[in-house]
């Protein structure tokens, strides 16, 4: 049998998930495009896919962006292993607010990324959706924009602040060490 992307296959306690399906609320769906195979023996449903596909497997870095987010968890549009590898299809990552800071708990995850940004995250699962993290110095948002009036944010000294060079709003990300944009000299000086 070929099922499609999000095709309900059957609950969890019917058989174990296996390769190419995912489990949301008890129930095993099909994550690609692929044949069927249901293995009556060892009780496990798979989707053997007609393309091999790049998918991001655990420890993989992925570069993605924020989609939409709530207080504690942000999802996100997986796009490419890096800026230069884009993947075939996006797949869908969350990054929760325990896998962003490694010294102190955030009050809240706006505090480390808005939706819009582009984030360099490291897969910690091996099935769909990916879990992600942003802990390591070189992982966290890549580019942003001013939540007032969309230009493009510039780095300042602090290893976290941002500025924007249209309306002088200031914001606070987690940032990569690889932030794609320069810093601005006219507003270092302070």
């Amino acid at each position: 049998m070929i099922v499609l992307p999000r095709t309900y296959i059957c609950v969890e306690e019917e058989y174990m998930p296996s390769r190419g399906v995912y489990v949301e609320n008890g129930k095993v769906y099909a994550a690609v495009i692929g044949r069927l195979i249901i293995d009556t023996v060892n009780r496990k449903v798979s989707v053997i896919p007609f393309k091999k596909e790049n998918v991001p497997r655990y420890g993989d870095i992925v570069i993605g962006q924020v989609v939409s987010m709530k207080d504690e968890i942000a999802f996100i549009r997986i796009e490419a292993f890096e800026v230069s590898k884009p993947l075939k299809h996006s797949f869908t990552g969350i990054l929760h607010i325990s896998q962003v800071a490694n010294e102190k708990r955030l009050p809240t995850l706006y505090d480390a990324i808005r939706t819009g940004d582009i984030i360099k995250a490291r897969v910690i699962n091996n099935q769909i959706p990916l879990l992600l993290s942003v802990k390591e110095p070189r992982l966290g948002v890549i580019l942003a924009t001013c939540s007032k009036c969309g230009a493009l944010l510039t780095k300042r000294r602090s290893a976290s602040q941002l500025i924007c060079p249209n309306c002088k709003n200031s914001e606070q990300r987690k940032l990569s060490m690889d932030y794609l944009l320069i810093e601005s000299r006219e507003y270092n000086k302070g």
